[in-house]
């Protein structure tokens, strides 16, 4: 494989940094800075839109009632619709309204960085100095390749119990890691499982969109009704209480 070289920049938005990378041929130079400051614009954006902490947002707005659906920006409609059919197909796993109003929290920083990735980084990669890029949130990320590299990004799952450790190895190509879990936010989840099985849900796919929704959800069902539900179709690695870890195959990315 041609010798690489990765560029990482940080960007601070919704309240946590993210990081933009760029793996290119040690032999090329490539500028990053114009594609960080449309990926920091456009999450900051974002965040001024569906913050459910900011009394302008859009999402504040619908809540309070002063929002009609005729008033629904592009955006505010896709997520919208994306929410309604996420809380369909987990069989209300994924409930956007678990505190009464609507609140799309849950998938709003997975569909912002799969956004990004697909407006600002998937297009460089026809760039031949481009290898593989990414966008990563919080342990949140969307990955791609270059058509004709046989390069892979290696990413792993924490162990909750102890940071330094980790439970999993996977690589992605043009993929996507999503985790979700109580052991840095609490018990933050409403959960139909009532024994409380999981603390933490790390799904792999190949949009973070899904994995995102199926993380936040695999908590709330626990891995009996995932595993049902789901029927293989994802990649997951889920801790439960016991730190025991259980796994299943799904499509490769």
């Amino acid at each position: 494989m041609t010798e690489t070289k990765m560029i990482t920049k940080q960007v601070i938005a919704m309240g946590m940094p993210f990081s933009v990378k760029v793996v290119i041929a040690a032999d090329r130079s490539f500028q990053i800075m114009p594609t960080v400051q449309k990926v920091t614009q456009y999450l900051q954006h974002i965040d001024q839109v569906f913050s459910p902490f900011r009394a302008t947002s859009l999402v504040c707005q619908f809540q309070r009632g002063e929002l009609a659906a005729t008033d629904f920006t592009a955006e505010f409609q896709e997520v919208y619709g994306l929410a309604i059919r996420a809380q369909t197909v987990t069989e209300g796993a994924f409930n956007p309204f678990f505190k009464g109003l609507f609140d799309p929290t849950g998938l709003v920083k997975g569909w912002a960085i799969q956004t990004a990735f697909t407006r600002y980084l998937r297009p460089l990669l026809t760039n031949e100095a481009l290898v593989a890029a990414a966008i990563n949130g919080a342990g949140d990320l969307q990955t791609g390749v270059a058509a004709m590299t046989s390069f892979r990004w290696q990413v792993g799952v924490e162990d909750p119990g102890d940071r330094r450790q980790v439970l999993a190895a996977f690589q992605l190509g043009n993929g996507a890691m999503a985790t979700s879990g109580t052991s840095q936010h609490g018990e933050h989840i409403v959960r139909q499982d009532a024994t409380r099985t999981l603390q933490q849900a790390t799904i792999i796919a190949r949009n973070l969109i899904t994995a995102d929704i199926w993380a936040t959800a695999a908590i709330e069902l626990g891995p009996t009704a995932f595993y049902r539900i789901t029927a293989g179709q994802l990649q997951s690695v889920l801790v439960d209480q016991t730190d025991q870890v259980m796994g299943e195959a799904g499509q490769s990315c």
